[in-house]
């Protein structure tokens, strides 16, 4: 694999500015995003007691130091070990401001995002190699592990050595062409959360509602695909949350997902803003 610390090929501050710019609104865009069922919005914290709006806010406005440590980390040529540490120290920093591991997913994957964008324009490429990397040691024991050995999906190890294609096979090009077809940013973001509803390996669903769980998400996902093309998708999604809530289901896997994809979204053009 190709070190880190080899000649980065987009290493100015500006563009180091704009892509943890991205980053940061993402998540924000995700969270805004409402009503997600069994997810924290504007209208409720969904299926996480230990978490609100405000604090996930709190939380994301941690995330511009994460980026610029571990750019400033990057660009001096450290190793992985010490990218991998720069990642867990925002985590804990998360959970002494936050209380709770509001974005803990999401630090993984914009933190890979992030690196990726250093050393190329191939997003999925160096995605794929710099995974490689991360995953040579064993992932420290989390819930989306334990899930991933007992159900045997691949989750997050799978999705990020294959480039993210949960974000660049199905998010995207369903939040594009959704912004294409009415140039709205709330329709493009459900439209993706539909699209990851449905084909995303949701570890964090697994862990709370075993296989029974992801299939509801599944076909949760289909449904909302079709109430988007009718605009009928509203009152639909409060009733979901209701239900999600009733059985503590909740996909945060597929919200990190969405976040990433609002952000990839943002840095590529596709739309200049998340209102």
């Amino acid at each position: 694999m190709r070190k880190l610390s080899a000649p980065l090929k987009n290493s100015s501050a500006a563009f180091i500015t704009k892509i943890s710019d991205c980053l940061t609104a993402g998540p924000k865009a995700e969270l805004d995003l409402t009503p997600k069922p069994g997810l924290v919005d504007r209208l409720d914290s969904g299926s996480h007691e230990d978490l609100s709006y405000a604090g996930m806010l709190l939380s994301v406005s941690l995330l511009p130091q994460y980026y610029k440590e571990l750019a400033e980390a990057a660009l001096s040529g450290a190793d992985i070990s010490v990218l991998r540490s720069i990642g867990i120290e925002a985590e804990r920093r998360m959970l002494g401001v936050c209380g709770s591991n509001a974005h803990k997913g999401y630090i993984f994957l914009s933190g890979l995002v992030l690196l990726a964008s250093l050393r190329g324009d191939d997003l999925r490429s160096e995605i794929k190699e710099i995974s490689e990397g991360f995953f040579i040691s064993a992932l420290p024991e989390s819930n989306g592990e334990t899930a991933r050995r007992k159900y045997g999906t691949g989750g997050i190890i799978s999705e990020c050595l294959n480039g993210l294609p949960s974000v660049f096979e199905h998010a995207l090009p369903a939040m594009e062409r959704e912004y294409g077809i009415n140039g709205c940013c709330c329709r493009a973001r459900f439209a993706g959360l539909a699209e990851l509803m449905r084909t995303a390996e949701d570890t964090t669903a697994l862990h709370r509602c075993g296989q029974e769980g992801l299939e509801i998400i599944r076909a949760d996902g289909a449904q909302l695909a079709g109430l988007l093309k009718t605009d009928s998708h509203t009152q639909w999604l409060k009733e979901r949350n209701e239900y999600y809530k009733s059985i503590r289901l909740t996909m945060g896997g597929a919200a990190d997902l969405l976040a990433t994809g609002c952000a990839v979204m943002l840095f590529n053009g596709s739309v200049s803003e998340f209102l």
